[in-house]
């Protein structure tokens, strides 16, 4: 009988560490506000212009009360030139799962100098993904000496 009532309470005691495990690890996951930039209007097709909805997210990740974190799913995103402002009221994280991809069109970039500009952002942290700057035509433009915009002359920069 006491073998039955210590099998019993070992299960017990194991089932609590197992809940608390589980509780404590779900908590850490989810200690950072997530915003997906598809649930801003995103689309991950490589041709629908995401730079509103970009911005948008980040607006709402930068706004956050708690550390945030700006996702970028699988897909190839569609981004003009976008410059993401701080201050931010918390730290913030920037996860790239995707691709980031620059107009084909160097025109649509023009002389911004930029492609992708964080500024007056302080605990930021960009992970993951791909860049496509989409140079390619533009570098031959310059090769040749056509009649080029100056164009972005730095594809991603953070200035604090």
């Amino acid at each position: 009988m006491a073998i039955t009532s210590h099998s019993k309470l070992v299960k017990v005691v194991v089932s609590l560490i197992l809940f608390m495990m589980m509780s404590s690890s779900f908590q850490l996951s989810h200690a950072a506000y997530v915003f997906n930039v598809i649930r801003y209007g995103a689309k991950a097709d490589g041709k629908t212009d995401s730079t509103k909805a970009f911005l948008r997210a980040w607006g709402a990740a930068c706004g956050s009360r708690t550390a945030a974190t700006v996702h970028v799913p699988k897909g190839n995103f569609l981004i003009k030139a976008a410059v993401f402002r701080g201050p931010c009221r918390e730290r913030i994280t920037v996860q790239i799962d995707g691709t980031l991809v620059a107009p084909s069109n160097y025109w649509a970039l023009g002389n911004s100098g930029y492609w992708i500009l964080f500024i007056k952002v302080n605990r930021l942290a960009v992970y993951g993904g791909t860049l496509d700057a989409n140079g390619s035509a533009f570098w031959a433009c310059r090769r040749l000496g056509k009649n080029c915009p100056v164009g972005a002359r730095v594809s991603v920069a953070v200035y604090i």
